[in-house]
């Protein structure tokens, strides 16, 4: 008896999960466990997982549930023995980050970029590459939101107001915003300019 046509979809899109799980599980068996060793570098393996369970399109859920498999040793350990460590994505990648990694330089760029301001003649796109390259070294997968919090609180005053008028979603924004005002402050300075110095022709 021939499969109704819905029948028929459910099994197909069975078989792609299974599909694909067994080609996510593959890849995963491929990289290198971690297993909290000080020899091994938590960010940059944190950084080839989440690369390959982007590419799978796979949810926050779905990361968690089959990062275990990446895991061994002391690094496995502590994930079963602190659940309320790893209980979503975001909690389990900055715990983990935490525990793992060597405690003096993500500390030391946390510490540079809750101080770092905008210099007074530090154009936006300097400003905007070291600010980031601190949130880089302070958490590797440092989500959006919080970049853009930290771009926008360290922006000199005289562009912040602006900036802020314009509402920029993500970090690309706030850099495409942050420069338009940037140039247009600067010519209209230099307009000021002209026009004192054209009142000076006058006064003389």
């Amino acid at each position: 008896m021939p499969l109704k046509p819905l029948e028929a979809a459910s099994c197909q899109d069975t078989l792609t999960n299974c599909l694909r799980n067994q080609l996510l599980i593959t890849n995963l068996e491929k990289l290198q466990k971690y297993s909290g060793k000080l020899q091994q570098n938590v960010s940059n393996w944190l950084r080839e997982i989440q690369q390959t369970m982007n590419m799978f399109k796979l949810t926050d859920d779905e990361k968690l549930f089959y990062v275990s498999l990446c895991l061994e040793a002391d690094a496995r350990d502590w994930f079963y023995d602190n659940p309320h460590l790893c209980s979503t994505w975001s909690i389990f990648t900055q715990n983990l980050l935490k525990t793992f990694e060597s405690s003096g330089k993500g500390s030391i760029a946390f510490n540079r970029l809750r101080h770092y301001e905008q210099g007074i003649n530090q154009d936006v796109r300097h400003y905007y590459s070291e600010v980031m390259k601190l949130c880089k070294e302070a958490n590797p997968i440092m989500d959006d939101v919080s970049k853009l919090q930290y771009l926008k609180d360290s922006l000199k005053p005289s562009l912040r107001f602006d900036v802020l008028l314009k509402n920029p979603k993500n970090p690309e924004e706030f850099l495409e915003y942050a420069q338009m005002i940037e140039e247009l402050k600067s010519l209209d300075d230099k307009q000021d300019v002209l026009t004192y110095l054209d009142k000076q022709k006058f006064t003389k």
